[in-house]
């Protein structure tokens, strides 16, 4: 009976650590955290929205309209 419960045991500890350090073995490489891709896509907004209204400015400068369909297509998109 006892040889039993070792072999059990043994056979138990054989199958547990493959299956653990399969599931640990992509947590040691680090990820991007949450915050620095909102951050990312904040600057990312920011510097669209600097480059539309330079765009825009330059276009009232000269006299033209500024493309108002593009800025109604953006709003919808952001709803």
């Amino acid at each position: 009976m006892k040889k039993l419960l070792t072999i059990v045991a043994i056979a138990a500890a054989v199958v547990a650590v493959p299956l653990a350090m399969a599931q640990n073995a992509g947590q040691g490489q680090p990820t991007p955290q949450q915050g620095e891709q909102a951050d990312k896509a904040q600057s990312e907004a920011d510097a669209k929205a600097k480059r539309r209204a330079q765009a825009t400015a330059e276009m009232k400068a000269k006299g033209a309209q500024a493309p108002q369909k593009e800025e109604e297509e953006e709003a919808k998109k952001k709803r």
